[in-house]
Protein backbone atom coordinates (compact mmCIF):
# COMPACT_ATOMS: atom_id res chain seq x y z
CA UNK A 1 0.00 0.00 0.00
CA UNK A 2 2.74 2.59 0.94
CA UNK A 3 4.72 1.49 -2.70
CA UNK A 4 1.16 2.31 -4.21
CA UNK A 5 0.53 6.02 -2.57
CA UNK A 6 4.39 6.41 -2.94
CA UNK A 7 4.20 5.88 -6.88
CA UNK A 8 0.81 8.22 -6.86
CA UNK A 9 2.64 11.37 -4.73
CA UNK A 10 5.91 10.67 -7.15
CA UNK A 11 3.76 10.92 -10.34
CA UNK A 12 1.86 14.21 -9.18
CA UNK A 13 5.44 15.89 -8.43
CA UNK A 14 6.52 14.81 -11.48
CA UNK A 15 3.83 15.89 -13.68
CA UNK A 16 4.58 19.65 -11.84
CA UNK A 17 8.08 19.42 -13.19
CA UNK A 18 10.28 17.60 -10.69
CA UNK A 19 12.28 15.22 -13.02
CA UNK A 20 14.86 14.80 -10.50
CA UNK A 21 14.53 11.21 -8.31
CA UNK A 22 16.02 12.58 -5.10
CA UNK A 23 13.96 15.89 -5.36
CA UNK A 24 10.71 14.09 -5.40
CA UNK A 25 12.02 11.69 -3.10
CA UNK A 26 12.70 14.69 -0.46
CA UNK A 27 9.04 16.36 -1.37
CA UNK A 28 7.34 13.08 -0.77
CA UNK A 29 9.16 12.56 2.28
CA UNK A 30 8.52 15.98 3.97
CA UNK A 31 4.86 15.73 2.49
CA UNK A 32 4.72 12.34 5.22
CA UNK A 33 6.61 13.56 8.30
CA UNK A 34 4.80 17.31 8.04
CA UNK A 35 1.38 15.43 8.04
CA UNK A 36 2.25 12.77 10.20
CA UNK A 37 3.62 14.37 12.58
CA UNK A 38 0.88 17.27 12.73
CA UNK A 39 -2.06 14.71 12.44
CA UNK A 40 -0.16 12.57 15.23
CA UNK A 41 0.11 15.64 17.74
CA UNK A 42 -3.60 17.44 17.05
CA UNK A 43 -4.69 13.64 17.57
CA UNK A 44 -3.08 13.54 21.57
CA UNK A 45 -3.12 16.96 22.30
CA UNK A 46 -6.78 17.11 21.37
CA UNK A 47 -6.69 20.09 19.02
CA UNK A 48 -5.08 22.44 21.58
CA UNK A 49 -3.62 26.04 20.17
CA UNK A 50 -0.10 24.69 20.22
CA UNK A 51 -1.09 21.57 18.21
CA UNK A 52 -2.93 23.75 15.75
CA UNK A 53 0.67 26.44 15.71
CA UNK A 54 2.83 23.27 15.09
CA UNK A 55 0.87 22.02 12.23
CA UNK A 56 0.70 25.42 10.61
CA UNK A 57 4.50 25.68 10.81
CA UNK A 58 4.80 22.65 9.51
CA UNK A 59 2.43 23.32 6.77
CA UNK A 60 4.70 26.79 6.13
CA UNK A 61 7.68 24.80 5.74
CA UNK A 62 6.24 22.34 3.63
CA UNK A 63 4.60 25.07 0.87
CA UNK A 64 8.45 26.22 1.19
CA UNK A 65 9.84 23.29 0.52
CA UNK A 66 8.02 22.80 -1.97
CA UNK A 67 8.32 26.18 -3.87
CA UNK A 68 12.00 26.14 -3.53
CA UNK A 69 12.28 22.49 -5.11
CA UNK A 70 9.89 23.01 -7.87
CA UNK A 71 11.83 26.95 -8.44
CA UNK A 72 15.42 24.91 -8.46
CA UNK A 73 14.15 22.07 -10.74
CA UNK A 74 13.37 25.34 -13.28
CA UNK A 75 16.48 27.20 -12.48
CA UNK A 76 18.48 24.05 -13.68
CA UNK A 77 17.19 24.65 -17.53
CA UNK A 78 18.08 28.55 -17.10
CA UNK A 79 20.87 29.71 -19.11
CA UNK A 80 20.85 33.28 -18.15
CA UNK A 81 20.06 35.49 -15.07
CA UNK A 82 20.18 32.03 -12.70
CA UNK A 83 22.27 33.63 -9.72
CA UNK A 84 19.93 36.73 -9.70
CA UNK A 85 16.62 34.92 -10.13
CA UNK A 86 17.76 32.46 -7.38
CA UNK A 87 18.29 35.24 -5.06
CA UNK A 88 15.15 36.78 -6.00
CA UNK A 89 13.22 33.74 -5.26
CA UNK A 90 14.78 33.40 -2.07
CA UNK A 91 14.26 36.17 -0.50
CA UNK A 92 11.00 36.41 -1.71
CA UNK A 93 9.90 32.95 0.10
CA UNK A 94 11.67 34.77 2.92
CA UNK A 95 10.25 38.17 2.51
CA UNK A 96 6.70 35.72 2.59
CA UNK A 97 7.33 33.33 5.67
CA UNK A 98 8.44 36.35 7.72
CA UNK A 99 5.33 38.37 7.34
CA UNK A 100 3.61 34.94 7.52
CA UNK A 101 5.34 34.59 10.74
CA UNK A 102 4.45 38.24 12.53
CA UNK A 103 0.62 38.16 11.57
CA UNK A 104 0.85 34.57 13.17
CA UNK A 105 2.74 35.75 16.87
CA UNK A 106 1.35 39.25 16.82
CA UNK A 107 -2.19 39.16 15.70
CA UNK A 108 -2.91 35.56 15.98
CA UNK A 109 -0.73 34.97 19.19
CA UNK A 110 0.62 31.63 18.33
CA UNK A 111 2.77 29.77 20.39
CA UNK A 112 6.33 30.16 19.20
CA UNK A 113 8.01 26.64 19.78
CA UNK A 114 5.37 25.50 18.50
CA UNK A 115 5.81 26.97 15.26
CA UNK A 116 9.53 26.45 15.41
CA UNK A 117 9.00 22.75 15.79
CA UNK A 118 6.31 22.68 12.89
CA UNK A 119 9.07 24.87 10.71
CA UNK A 120 11.82 21.92 11.96
CA UNK A 121 9.94 19.35 10.20
CA UNK A 122 11.96 20.18 7.00
CA UNK A 123 15.13 19.50 8.87
CA UNK A 124 13.90 16.38 10.17
CA UNK A 125 13.03 15.31 7.17
CA UNK A 126 16.27 16.32 5.64
CA UNK A 127 18.44 14.65 8.28
CA UNK A 128 16.24 11.12 7.60
CA UNK A 129 16.55 11.37 3.92
CA UNK A 130 20.90 11.67 4.79
CA UNK A 131 20.85 9.01 7.41
CA UNK A 132 18.92 6.52 5.09
CA UNK A 133 21.41 7.07 2.33
CA UNK A 134 24.33 7.12 4.74
CA UNK A 135 22.69 3.36 5.64
CA UNK A 136 22.36 2.50 2.09
CA UNK A 137 26.51 3.53 1.29
CA UNK A 138 27.59 1.00 4.26
CA UNK A 139 25.49 -1.81 2.92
Amino acid sequence: MTTKINRRIEGWLFRRGFAEPEVRELVRNQLYVAGLMSVVLLLVAQGERWAIDFAIGAGLITANFYFLARFIAELVRMQKGAVTALLSGFYIRLGALAGILFVLIVFAQASIPALLAGLSTAVVNILLWGAGKMVGRVR
